[in-house]
């Protein structure tokens, strides 16, 4: 490539596009056909570094899609252009404006504040399924499940790209900012036609039947990212926030009339309506553990684990990219890259980021959704659907609970595990330590509040949930390690919180008092309480 083209015109293209002496190195090398890790040992940089060098490169020139498609674009872009110049490049050459909307021919594409995947890397089995439904099933809708961290939005930008040739019209929108329903198709209204001010109807069902129009007419890819903010919390998952409804019929028109485009819809809680939607046309994936991606996370940090360690790591954090991130820049910062020391030092980390994800998702959960999770806290193991309705204070019918535990799956909450026929429930590690840790603090606080209130009511906690129950874990398990990890550490949270005080005694004294009360009520009035107070004043005396 380079012996066709004189050097002085590539540096002189590169300066107008904004590239680097250093990313101009590397992609000539590129061009005369050097692999990444003959790049990297030439220039004596990380495989990961030469990638990103590529990807800016890519990026000013506004190329996109898979690996060695970019290169080739770009290739044929530097021939057309010394050719048409006659070997000098053009003064008028625009410079790259940015994402979004680009024009290639008849290819228009709007990636709204869409991030940057110059670096993208892993989920290439995904990105198989989600073309194949999109390009070979002409899905018309597909929903991309998975709890916040796992990489959802990067993943739909990366999908976009790898199949803008397969579209006239790409467009990629976040709603987390709860655009009302009628704002984001009229938006997708001005898009398709061009125009500033198109002619649209006023009610919702007409803007819907006039953006039908144009997806049957044209073939277009409509990708909605954080689609869980338009959605309710407290209550079971699915349900629109008022004002919100109209996005449920968008959906289930876009999924059920026929056309030949598609909608990507990318959230942390499915819609209920996506359930009677399913069927050929209409499809939801959930993205895989992804090894290679967190691998990758560590390398950039230059933090290396052995496969022993790798497995550790995947115990604890499943597959959640940003705890993995989050998790490599600590090792690099606190613990001078060594991740046997991070090990030792953490049971399970979770970061200030990651607890407000999650707090976020927790907060959205029903009551009866929210004593669910802290019983499979309690239980630590998968437990079955019969083990489950009698760990509950007050019976369920069958049929509640199972509506339960789907709305938690359609919240990405809870993983199912079919075993000698029977299916378990259980959660991600992550999510485990998370729901634990919000039950010793909530357990905790309900002591304080009957301390200042007098009130059993205040302590609904301790009346629901048996926190004194052994885990089901293996026979083997020392007598120790059997006891109940949720009763010892509210046991320690509470001499942490009463002896900063002073009034330790007096905490003693106080939960007697409160057993002392709890013992003058029927079972159906306090449940779990009197018992579990009992072997926490126990423990608090060994």
């Amino acid at each position: 490539m380079t012996n066709q083209i004189p050097p002085d015109f590539l540096r002189d293209v590169a300066k107008k596009r904004g590239v680097s002496d250093a990313e101009l190195e590397t992609v000539i090398m590129a061009l005369d056909g050097n692999s990444t890790a003959a790049i990297a040992s030439m220039l004596e940089i990380s495989n990961i570094a030469v990638r990103k060098r590529l990807g800016e490169v890519y990026r000013k020139f506004n190329i996109y899609g898979r690996g060695p498609g970019k290169l080739a674009e770009l290739r044929h872009q530097l021939y057309y252009q010394y050719q048409s110049n006659e070997g000098e490049p053009s003064s008028s050459e625009p410079e790259s404006t940015g994402p979004a909307p680009i024009v290639l021919g008849s290819r228009h594409q709007d990636w709204g504040e869409a991030p940057d995947v110059s670096d993208f890397y892993g989920r290439s089995e995904e990105l198989q399924i989600l073309e194949e439904l999109i390009t070979e099933d002409r899905c018309r809708l597909v929903v991309l499940l998975g709890m916040a961290g796992i990489g959802k939005t990067v993943l739909s930008v990366q999908l976009g790209k790898q199949l803008e040739s397969d579209f006239d019209y790409v467009v990629w929108r976040s709603l987390a900012g709860s655009p009302a329903p009628e704002e984001i198709i009229g938006d997708l209204l001005q898009f398709l036609s061009g125009q500033k001010r198109p002619d649209m109807p006023n009610d919702l069902n007409g803007r819907i039947s006039r953006l039908l129009d144009y997806l049957r007419e044209r073939r277009c890819l409509i990708v909605f990212d954080d689609f869980e903010t338009l959605l309710r919390g407290g209550e079971l998952a699915g349900n629109y926030r008022s004002g919100y409804e109209g996005y449920r019929k968008l959906i289930e028109r876009l999924g059920e009339t026929p056309h030949e485009s598609c909608l990507l819809i990318a959230t942390a809680e499915e819609p209920a309506e996506i359930a009677l939607l399913k069927g050929e046309k209409v499809r939801s994936v959930q993205p895989m553990d992804s090894d290679e991606i967190a691998r990758e996370l560590f390398d950039e940090k230059g933090v290396v684990a052995t496969d022993k360690e790798w497995q550790e790591l995947a115990k604890r954090y499943g597959d959640n990219l940003l705890a993995y991130k989050i998790v490599a820049a600590t090792i690099k910062e606190f613990f001078n890259g060594n991740v046997s020391s991070f090990l030792k030092a953490t049971e399970l980390f979770v970061e200030d980021t990651l607890n407000e994800l999650l707090e976020q998702q927790f907060n959205r959960l029903s009551p009866s959704e929210e004593e669910i999770m802290y019983w499979l806290a309690i239980e630590r193991t998968p437990v079955s659907l019969s083990r489950l309705r009698e760990d509950l204070l007050l019976p369920v019918s069958l049929s509640e609970l199972l509506k339960n535990l789907e709305s938690l799956a359609r919240r990405s909450l809870i993983e199912k595990q079919d075993s000698t026929g029977e299916t378990s429930f259980t959660l991600q590690p992550l999510i485990m330590k998370f729901v634990t840790n919000k039950l010793v603090a909530n357990s905790c606080m309900e002591i304080q509040e009957y301390a200042r209130t007098k009130k059993i009511d205040n302590i609904r906690i301790w009346m629901s949930h048996n926190l004194g129950k052994e885990s089901a874990v293996p026979k083997k398990t020392s007598k120790s390690e059997r006891i109940s990890s949720i009763l010892m550490l509210v046991k320690n949270q509470l001499q942490f919180l009463f002896m900063r005080t002073g009034s330790y005694d007096d905490t003693i004294e106080l939960l007697k008092q409160m057993s002392s009360v709890l013992e003058e009520k029927s079972q159906l009035e306090v449940g779990y309480a009197p018992e579990n107070l009992r072997q926490l004043l126990a423990a608090m005396a060994a």
